[in-house]
């Protein structure tokens, strides 16, 4: 995206200054809206220590992996929910279901080896709640992270991420 610039005019003290400020848009925590009800995703960054603290603060509405792309979490959890309402789940639950959908295996350790989360960058997506977005935000906050932002993938990583999540299916 080719940065925008917005003139910026202060009066001080009868002086006109003049701030250019770059404009970037930046995405923090996204809601999305499906026939399933809303979901919330945004990314951080955890540090070995707070790993097994933020998945033990991460309830049945809530899931953290180390993917790439929030679109193809989103894509997945949409995907594992749809399972359970049909009864085609693989997993027990609509947390595993989500990262067998990601990894695009059939085996939650399996799963958990090459999506769970991990240090560094991940995403956390709530679903399943009236609200996502406020309990995603109280989640963030309880384990002093901020949010990273939200970049569109490539589209190749994309599709490649949507095809791993729908091959579930086949399986």
């Amino acid at each position: 995206m080719t940065p925008k610039f917005k003139n910026f005019k202060h009066d001080n003290s009868g002086q006109v200054e003049t701030y250019l400020f770059e404009v970037i848009s930046k995405y923090t925590m996204l809601e999305i809206k499906t026939k399933f009800g809303k979901l919330c995703i945004a990314k951080v960054k955890l540090a070995s220590e707070s790993i097994e603290r933020a998945l033990n603060l991460c309830n049945d509405n809530c899931q953290i992996v180390s993917a790439k792309c929030h679109e193809e979490v989103i894509f997945a959890t949409i995907l594992a929910i749809k399972a359970f309402s049909s009864g085609r789940n693989t997993a027990k639950t609509i947390k595993g279901e989500i990262l067998l959908r990601l990894a695009g295996v059939k085996q939650i350790k399996d799963a958990i080896k090459i999506i769970g989360a991990r240090k560094g960058e991940n995403l956390i997506i709530y679903f399943g709640v009236s609200d996502p977005c406020s309990s995603l935000k109280d989640f963030i906050s309880s384990l002093g992270l901020r949010e990273e932002p939200l970049k569109p993938c490539d589209e190749d990583e994309v599709k490649r991420g949507f095809e791993r999540a729908a091959i579930i299916e086949a399986l």
